[in-house]
């Protein structure tokens, strides 16, 4: 058992993050507006650490308080892509000025980028330069960049700018890659540039997840000793007064009291990314705060259904299942007959495209007479079987393509030029437009059928009664109310 008095007092010590002494709690960070200026100026008014989205981040909102869409004009792809740098651009200047107007000079302000987003070094230098303040300093104080590791040219234009690089890592390993090309000319003085290192559970954290072809997705490892070894690797490197912090699977801080004032883990703070969604100013619509609220254990699941190829944890809705279920409607198959794929596979217009073996037919007959009739080709060389609905769906995303990824498993956008803005593979039918789907939610479209990226331990809101009023109602505290009890331990 802990005493509430005993841990409060270790939370309430501030911890050095990103050039200043901080309460050890920063805002989760998450792409598509669900973080943005007001929310992480509130955190920072707390001397905490806030975070806003650089990844698609909100130009506006409409009478309803809901982010609007990008107005795209162009028809070209290509055009579209650089008209979203452009709206990203802008849209990260006006978050950031948002946020550093609440902050009140308090507390630090981040700013996160989905390395994988397109444009994405683009977009961080062009914010940077937009939000440096006369005084030399910037509104921004530190870029925290996951889903793909940091080069040295974004190391650089962070210390060009005189704003921390906070690198998202899953293991050891990568900050061991990071620190020998990313930041090998501050070999020595790393603290120049690295305000802390941010570790992402792969296992416990939402959103994309760095988990390895060396590591089991369906076997989960103790955070406490990947985090000791992440610390190890920090001090071989000088990096002792560097703050780690854990990202993923933090409710109760009370559970975590073990890694204060620890000589394994040292300086440490923890990232709150579900807990930070419920809140008033988190611009979450009141249909999505609900849906946590009312979230079971094992309702957030790992998977693969996303087009940058990284697995991610989000909850189990519509969406997610229909995408299960598509990727079980899967057979080998041949354009032409030999010996293996004899059995003709018709599509709706009756005319034999496919063959697939003789053991798999019953099977897709059985799929076409359940109306799963369109056959569509995956870059593996098998088929899934889905709806004329789903297919057109399908087709329609990939021609709405807008090149928000640096390259996309569904509609085979590259934005490298030299690869003729192609990944010169076949779109992969099996994943979703991750754009469309995340914008949606925060639109407050059906929950349902759009992506709802949260953490394993959402469900504990369930039985919290921090978020029950009086009369057993749900209850959504503003930042400060959920701060104040987060250093109880609670």
């Amino acid at each position: 058992m802990c005493s509430i008095s005993g841990i409060q007092e270790k939370l309430n010590r501030t911890v050095f993050i990103d050039g200043e002494w901080i309460l050890p709690l920063i805002q989760g960070g998450k792409g598509i507006g669900v973080t943005n200026g007001k929310s992480a100026g509130a955190w920072a008014a707390e001397n905490a650490g806030g975070t806003i989205s650089g990844t698609g981040a909100a130009i506006g909102y409409d009478k309803d308080g809901r982010e609007i869409s990008y107005p795209f004009t162009s028809r070209s792809r290509r055009n579209r892509h650089q008209e979203l740098i452009a709206w990203s651009i802008e849209g990260g200047i006006l978050q950031a000025n948002m946020a550093h107007k609440n902050a009140g000079g308090k507390g630090r302000i981040r700013i996160n980028f989905l390395k994988m987003a397109g444009g994405a070094q683009h977009i961080m230098k062009d914010i940077l330069a937009g939000t440096r303040l006369s005084n030399g300093r910037n509104m921004i104080h530190a870029v925290t960049m996951g889903a793909g590791l940091p080069t040295e040219m974004d190391a650089q234009i962070c210390a060009d700018e005189a704003v921390y690089l906070d690198p998202i890592i899953s293991s050891g390993m990568a900050l061991k890659v990071l620190l020998s090309r990313a930041f090998r000319k501050w070999q020595g003085r790393y603290e120049d540039v690295i305000g802390s290192v941010i570790y992402e559970d792969p296992w416990l954290a939402g959103g994309h997840n760095g988990i390895t072809s060396r590591e089991n997705p369906n076997i989960a490892e103790d955070p406490y000793e990947r985090v000791k070894g992440l610390r190890r690797i920090m001090n071989d490197n000088g990096m002792e007064n560097v703050t780690i912090v854990m990202a993923g699977g933090v409710w109760y801080l009370r559970d975590w009291e073990y890694w204060l004032e620890n000589a394994d883990i040292g300086p440490i703070a923890f990232q709150i990314g579900t807990r930070e969604m419920l809140t008033q100013e988190n611009p979450a619509t009141d249909e999505w705060k609900r849906l946590i609220l009312s979230m079971k254990e094992g309702d957030v699941v790992l998977n693969k259904f996303s087009p940058t190829g990284f697995y991610s944890s989000a909850y189990n809705n519509g969406l997610l299942q229909k995408l299960f279920q598509r990727s079980q409607r899967q057979v080998p198959f041949a354009k032409q007959q030999d010996e293996s794929m004899t059995a003709p596979v018709e599509n709706t217009v009756g005319k034999p495209q496919y063959y697939v073996a003789d053991k798999n037919i019953v099977v897709v007959n059985t799929w076409i007479a359940e109306g799963f009739d369109m056959a569509l080709r995956t870059p593996d060389n098998t088929l899934i079987f889905v709806t004329a609905e789903e297919a057109q769906e399908i087709k329609q995303d990939k021609k709405d393509c807008v090149g928000c990824l640096v390259s996309c498993k569904l509609s085979g956008w590259s934005q490298d030029p030299q690869k003729r803005y192609s990944t010169g593979k076949l779109p992969d039918p099996r994943v979703f437009c991750i754009r469309k789907r995340l914008l949606g939610a925060i639109q407050g479209q059906d929950l349902d059928k759009n992506l709802i990226f949260t953490g394993h331990n959402a469900h504990k809101s369930r039985d919290d009664p921090f978020y029950r009023d009086r009369n057993g109602a749900p209850f959504i505290p503003t930042v400060r109310q959920l701060i104040e009890r987060l250093v109880t331990g609670n």
